[in-house]
């Protein structure tokens, strides 16, 4: 005879609802703490309103929370600025990374910078816009928003057009870096025309138009491309 414990069909398929349900229950994604929230909050209210007219009242609201906890995190408007600014700084960066793999072909090489440098700009287009209308006043942060962190991709442009010339696909006598900055310079002026209603092109046609132009100012003429 046996006298051990055993569990009954009706009982295993009583619970059932329960366990599965403590099973599948999802876990939801942590809301962001109020440092962050007030990081976004201060993104969108110095961007929608310039550095200037922005205040801390605003940011806190937009943020859900006080000026009181808006200072213990920051203590005061210009450090959440500089805050807010190495945080875009550092996305721009990370956005901007083209990595290896250039098919060597001009014209699609330079499209695919292009199309990484437009798709940086529309993320970060707010704050860039703010630092572009305060760097008479703040040339330092809008140095590092903008200056310091063009340069890699800058210089990761020379150093592919420097690969081209060794091919002779590309002008010996051209500036690389020069290139690179106007390059850089057209896009974004594109960007802007297009969001200020300046402008009947789209992206993709401003992107394609740009690096035709640009592409047929470098070239060899006896480059394989160009034939």
């Amino acid at each position: 005879m046996e006298t051990g414990f055993r569990l009954h069909a009706s009982d295993y398929l009583q619970n059932l609802p329960a366990v599965s349900a403590a099973r599948v229950k999802p876990k939801l994604p942590e809301a962001p703490g109020p440092r962050q929230r007030l990081m976004e909050a201060a993104r969108a209210e110095f961007s929608d309103k310039g550095i200037e007219a922005a205040t801390t009242r605003g940011i806190a609201v937009r943020a859900g929370c006080n000026e009181v906890t808006l200072f213990r995190h920051f203590e005061s408007k210009q450090k959440l600025l500089a805050a807010v600014v190495q945080e875009t700084s550092e996305e721009f960066r990370a956005l901007c990374e083209c990595g290896e793999g250039f098919s060597g072909e001009l014209m699609v090489d330079l499209t695919r910078f292009a199309r990484v440098y437009n798709a940086s700009l529309e993320r970060c287009e707010g704050m860039a816009r703010a630092m572009i209308g305060e760097s008479r006043r703040r040339p330092t942060l809008a140095k590092e928003l903008i200056g310091d962190v063009l340069g890699p991709f800058h210089r990761s442009i020379a150093d592919y057009l420097e690969q081209r010339k060794q091919a002779a696909v590309v002008r010996t006598d051209l500036n690389t870096l020069a290139f690179a900055e106007i390059f850089t310079s057209s896009l974004m002026g594109g960007l802007l025309r297009r969001t200020s209603g300046l402008t009947d092109l789209d992206r993709d046609a401003w992107i394609r138009a740009t690096v035709e132009i640009f592409v047929r100012g470098i070239e060899m003429a006896d480059a394989p491309s160009a034939r």
